[in-house]
């Protein structure tokens, strides 16, 4: 493994002289951890394992598999061999090491029953006897850099937004071409995107590199890594005295241009014999000129107190697909799906509620 000169803790060496001392820390002190480096076991030469001891007699041992990079897909592929390695030591449990582990490959290593440990700190280790759990929590975001590879790593700017909105609704097989026409973008930001999901796992290839799968949930969830309602769009904030309902009553007879998203609009997705999970408490919507339509539906604007939020969108990507009900716009599915998980209040447990009415349908929304 080379090293990033940049950052300590990335070598081979660095990260299983942490793991052991995280793991030591974790134990109480009646217990014993001891370190095999590079064992041979039957055609497998292992990076580390580690025996743990207890003071009952009962001890576990753990196979260590060290990566330089742990990018879902990469990791998902190493699972055989790691399973392998597993059976050949004799041990009962398998810890991924490597300097980063992103959200999604600990998601893919948990989902395998396989542990894991990073140089940022994120860590778990299950042992059933002795019986050991210890899970922390590091870096969601990689703080190593690697100036050599220019590989896409973020979701962020439009044509990312306009790709990912378009696989989270288009239907399947769909080429990169065809993709890049569908969301309006260049054909080589659209695979600069789509090599991007599907180094991490979240879309399927086949022959030609053809699209045949997308992970959709998993999919919106990475796409909000990098893409928030607040923090990518400009803001106003503003009160209507009279509820959200004279609000939502303006916007019936509005001619301005405007998009609901958020709470209000996912109420507009569930079936009618179900209730949201949350109150309404604010109205959130979409508009190219916020103040003009603050004033013709007689908002106020406000530092504090707000209970409508005027978003000027970054993109038009966030209002495609957009439909009318009961006389007010409101913004796709997929979208409102976004905006909830990277919104104000218990948005995320609505963003839940809608993800799963959507998978009854479309089992690429399933977690």
């Amino acid at each position: 493994m080379s090293r990033n000169d940049a950052f300590s803790g990335t070598t081979e060496h660095e990260l299983i002289e942490e793991l052991e001392q995280a793991i030591g820390l974790a134990l109480p002190a009646a217990w014993s951890l001891t370190v095999e480096h590079q064992p041979k076991h039957g055609k497998y030469r292992l990076d580390a394992v580690f025996r743990v001891d207890a003071p009952d007699g009962s001890h576990a041992t753990v196979v260590v598999e060290v990566k330089a990079s742990a990018e879902p897909r990469a990791v998902q592929a190493s699972f055989h061999q790691m399973q392998n390695m597993r059976v050949a030591a004799s041990g009962d449990a398998i810890l991924f090491v490597a300097p980063f582990i992103s959200p999604l490959a600990r998601e893919r290593l948990g989902e395998a029953g396989i542990g894991w440990f990073d140089g940022t700190g994120n860590m778990r280790l299950a042992l059933d006897r002795p019986s050991v759990l210890i899970q922390r929590s590091g870096a969601d975001r990689n703080p190593f850099s690697n100036p050599a590879d220019r590989r896409l790593k973020s979701l962020r700017g439009p044509g990312a937004a306009r790709i990912v909105r378009s696989l989270l609704e288009i239907e399947l097989p769909v080429g990169v071409r065809d993709l890049a026409m569908r969301a309006e973008v260049g054909a080589a930001t659209s695979a600069r995107v789509v090599d991007l999901l599907d180094r991490e796992g979240l879309v399927e290839r086949g022959a030609g590199k053809v699209i045949s799968e997308v992970r959709r949930r998993p999919l919106v969830y990475r796409w909000t890594d990098d893409y928030g309602l607040t923090s990518s769009n400009k803001v106003e904030q503003a009160v209507d005295p009279r509820g959200l309902a004279h609000a939502l009553d303006g916007l019936r007879s509005s001619e301005d241009q405007y998009v609901v998203t958020g709470s209000a609009a996912a109420r507009t997705y569930l079936p009618a014999d179900v209730l949201s999970v949350a109150p309404l408490t604010t109205l959130v919507l979409y508009a190219n000129q916020p103040r003009k339509l603050a004033r013709n539906i007689g908002l106020r604007t406000t530092n504090r107190g707000a209970n409508v939020l005027l978003v000027r969108p970054f993109d038009d990507a966030l209002t495609r697909g957009s439909r009318v009900e009961g006389g007010i716009r409101y913004a796709a599915a997929p979208q409102v799906v976004a905006d909830l998980l990277t919104g104000p209040g218990r948005s995320t447990e609505e963003a839940d509620q809608l993800m799963n009415l959507m998978a009854e349908k479309d089992p690429r929304w399933t977690a």
